[in-house]
C-alpha cells in the first residue's frame, strides 16, 4: 500500500488544498443554515443516485423518492434498485451521527469500515447478499466481514490473503488517521485514502460503495462537508472512464529510484491525489455558482411562481415557501400571519405543504421546513444529473 501520501506537496497540490479548504468554507454564503441544512437533505438522494449509478443501478431521482416515501416499484428489479439507494441514504445519515456525536471516532479504522459495510447490507434483503465473481461464480457477501479469499479488480490484484487484508487495513488505520497528521496532507489523504481503499479490496462485495461513503466521512471529519451540499461522486459519475483511468494509473508499482520509496508509485498516486481534488473543486464550483443569492432567489421564485401556476399550490402557499427561503424554519401559528387567513385555512394550507413534499417537519406540531423534490432541484440546479 506504501506510499501512503505523496512525501513532495508541489505548487499545484498546494493550490489545490488551499482553493478546496477556501471554496467550501464559504459554500452557501447568504442563505440561510436551515435552507441549506434542507438543500443538504436533498444531496442525500443526488450522492445515492451516482454512487448506485456507478454500481449499474438505473434509478432515477423520482424513484428515489417514491422509495423515501415507501411506494416501491412492483418489478422486482426496480425494487431492489430502490432498497438500495435507501440503504445508501441511511447508512450516510447514521455515519453523519457517529462523527457528529464522537469526536474520538477513527473513521479510518477496520471497526468503522467493517460498520460501514455491515450497516448498508443489513438493510438489504438476503437475496442481495450475493455478487458474482470475474470467474461467473456467485459468492455470498457477509455483511461487516473482511475478504477471505483472492479477488480479481479488472487488472489489479488486491492483498490476497485475509491476513494481508487486515495488515493492509492496520497501515490505512495508522497511516490516515486525520488526527495524526498536518493540515496539507489531511487534504491529501482525502484523496489518498479513496484509492487506497479500493486497492486493499477488504470486501467480498461493494468495496465501491464503501469507499464512496468512507470519502463523505473523511470529508465531514476535516470540516468540509459544507451542510453536505456537494458530493466528488457526482464528477466520478458523469466522467466514469476518465475515474477509472486514475484509479488504474494509481495501481501501478514503482518505476525507479526517482519514484518513491514504497512498491507503488508514488508519482501516479500524486497524479491521483490532484486529480482527486480538481473533482473536489469542479463540484464545489458548480454548486457555489448555483447558490449565488441573486440568481439563486430568482430560480427559487421561478419555483414558486410555476408551482403556483401548474394549480399545485396557492398563492397563500406560495407566501409560506417565500417566507420558509428567507427564515429557513417558522412555526405553525405563523402561517395564519404571513397568509393573512384564519386558523382552518392555515391548517389546511400546512396539510397541502407537506403531502406535496414542499415542506417538512420533524414532528406533528413541530416548525415547517423547506424540502426540495427532484422537480425543484430541475429548476434550482440545472444539469444536476
Amino acid at each position: 500500500m506504501f506510499p501512503t501520501l505523496p512525501s513532495q506537496i508541489d505548487g499545484r497540490l498546494n493550490e489545490l488544498v488551499s482553493e478546496l479548504i477556501r471554496l467550501s468554507s464559504n459554500l452557501g454564503d447568504g442563505l440561510n443554515s436551515k435552507v441549506l441544512d434542507s438543500l443538504g437533505e436533498f444531496m442525500l438522494c443526488v450522492n445515492s443516485y451516482y454512487t448506485n449509478a456507478m454500481e449499474g443501478n438505473p434509478s432515477k431521482l423520482k424513484d428515489i423518492e417514491d422509495a423515501l416515501n415507501n411506494n416501491f416499484s412492483s418489478d422486482t428489479v426496480a425494487r431492489n434498485y430502490q432498497l438500495e439507494h435507501l440503504a445508501h441514504i441511511t447508512v450516510q445519515k447514521e455515519m453523519s451521527e457517529r462523527i457528529k456525536n464522537d469526536n474520538g471516532l477513527n473513521i479510518c479504522s477496520e471497526d468503522f469500515l467493517r460498520w460501514i459495510h455491515k450497516r448498508f447490507y443489513s438493510q438489504l434483503p438476503e437475496e442481495m447478499h450475493f455478487a458474482r465473481t470475474q470467474s461467473g461464480e456467485n459468492v455470498p457477501v457477509l455483511p461487516g466481514e473482511l475478504r477471505d479469499r483472492p479477488a480479481g479488480v479488472g487488472r489489479h490484484l488486491p492483498p490476497l490473503s485475509l491476513d494481508e487484508v487486515r495488515s493492509n487495513l492496520e497501515r490505512f488505520e495508522k497511516e490516515y488517521d486525520p488526527d495524526r497528521l498536518t493540515s496539507p496532507q489531511k487534504y491529501l489523504a482525502l484523496a489518498a485514502t479513496h484509492h487506497r481503499l479500493l486497492w486493499i479490496h477488504p470486501f467480498r462485495d461493494g468495496n465501491g460503495r464503501v469507499a464512496r461513503l468512507f470519502t463523505i466521512a473523511y470529508q465531514q471529519k476535516l470540516g468540509i462537508s459544507s451542510h453536505g451540499l456537494w458530493t466528488v461522486t457526482r464528477a466520478f459519475g458523469r466522467q466514469r472512464s476518465e475515474y477509472d483511468k486514475y484509479l488504474s494509473l494509481a495501481d501501478r508499482l514503482r518505476r525507479n529510484d526517482y519514484d518513491g520509496r514504497g512498491p507503488l508509485s508514488e508519482e501516479d498516486l500524486a497524479a491521483f491525489c490532484k486529480y482527486f481534488l480538481e473533482q473536489c473543486l469542479d463540484q464545489i464550483n458548480y454548486i457555489g455558482g448555483n447558490l449565488q443569492l441573486d440568481a439563486f432567489e430568482k430560480r427559487y421564485e421561478r419555483y414558486i411562481n410555476l408551482s403556483i401556476g401548474e394549480g399545485l399550490i396557492s398563492k397563500g402557499s406560495g407566501a409560506v415557501l417565500d417566507a420558509l427561503f428567507y427564515k429557513g424554519e417558522i412555526g405553525r401559528g405563523e402561517v395564519q400571519t404571513i397568509c393573512g387567513v384564519g386558523r382552518r385555512r392555515a391548517t389546511e394550507l400546512i396539510k397541502g405543504l407537506l403531502q406535496g413534499k414542499f415542506v417538512s417537519s420533524d414532528s406533528p406540531h413541530g416548525g415547517l421546513k423547506l424540502h426540495f423534490t427532484n422537480d425543484a432541484a430541475a429548476i434550482l440546479f440545472p444539469d444536476l444529473i
